[in-house]
C-alpha cells in the first residue's frame, strides 16, 4: 500500500512539474488545469483549461457557439459526469465537473445535491458546466 501511495505521489509530482514554474504541458498531456496536465475533458474543456500553460494555442477545446436551446431534462444524457463527456456538445447539454458526481435528472428537473461526509466533517456539492457557451442579454 505504501509503495502504491509513493508511486501516485511521484507521478503527481511529475505531472505538476510539467506545467509548473512557467513550463508548458507536453503534447501527450496537452491541456493544463490548475497546474496539472492531461488530455481529457476535465482538463481540455473550454473555461476549465488554461491556454497559457497548455502545450499550444489549440490544445484547449474552443467553446461551441451560442444556439437557441431548451433543455427539458427528460433524459439522463442531458447531464453527464465529465469523465464520460466525449467533447460533443450536441449529445450532452451539461457536464458535471466534479467527482463524485452529485447531479442527476429527476422528474424533469436538474437536481444538484450536496452530500455530507461525517468522517471528514464537511459537505461536497456539485457543479455543472454547459457544453455550449451562454450569451446573456441581447
Amino acid at each position: 500500500m505504501s509503495r502504491l501511495f509513493a508511486l501516485v505521489l511521484t507521478a503527481g509530482a511529475l505531472v505538476f512539474a510539467a506545467s509548473g514554474d512557467g513550463n508548458k504541458c507536453t503534447e501527450f498531456s496537452p491541456c493544463s488545469r490548475e497546474g496539472y496536465c492531461d488530455a481529457n475533458a476535465m482538463f481540455c474543456m473550454w473555461d476549465l483549461c488554461d491556454p497559457t500553460k497548455s502545450y499550444n494555442a489549440t490544445s484547449c477545446w474552443q467553446p461551441e457557439g451560442c444556439l437557441d436551446q431548451t433543455i427539458e431534462f427528460d433524459s439522463s444524457s442531458d447531464v453527464v459526469p465529465i469523465r464520460q463527456y466525449s467533447g460533443n456538445p450536441n449529445t450532452n447539454a451539461l457536464v458535471s465537473i466534479f467527482e463524485p458526481d452529485n447531479s442527476k435528472i429527476e422528474n424533469g428537473k436538474l437536481v444538484l445535491d450536496m452530500t455530507y461526509e461525517s468522517a471528514q466533517n464537511k459537505g461536497f456539492g456539485t457543479t455543472v458546466h454547459s457544453s455550449h457557451s451562454f450569451q446573456y442579454g441581447t
